[in-house]
């Protein structure tokens, strides 16, 4: 069984086959719902793992050209790379969307 969050690994999957699923496309992806034993894993309930969670404080950076804006905003949801989440800037009040970076921070559009 996979609980909801956990990610996916060659581990707690395996193949049709009943062979590990190390090079699986799923594998390190997580999922949406309690996946239960001998249940199949989708793309559909999986998602990429969340890098920015509800409440967290990122930085929010506005890039154009050579100019580069950092503040700091609190995440009003959910989210993993190349997703996007609204973030509350927290000097402004104003609610800003952006793009999840790998490196966890977030670019403003």
């Amino acid at each position: 069984m996979i609980r909801a969050g956990d990610p996916v690994t060659a581990y707690n999957a395996t193949t049709e086959e009943g062979e590990n699923a190390s090079g699986d496309p799923l594998v390190g992806r997580e999922v949406l719902r309690t996946v239960y034993a001998g249940k199949p894993i989708t793309f559909e309930n999986t998602r990429a793992p969340v890098l920015v969670r509800r409440n967290q404080v990122v930085s929010v950076k506005y890039i154009k050209g050579g100019l580069e804006i950092t503040a700091s905003g609190r995440a009003l949801g959910d989210a993993g790379v190349n997703d996007p989440v609204t973030v509350l800037n927290q000097q402004s009040k104003q609610m800003v969307q952006g793009i999840v970076q790998e490196s966890g921070w977030v670019l403003a559009q």
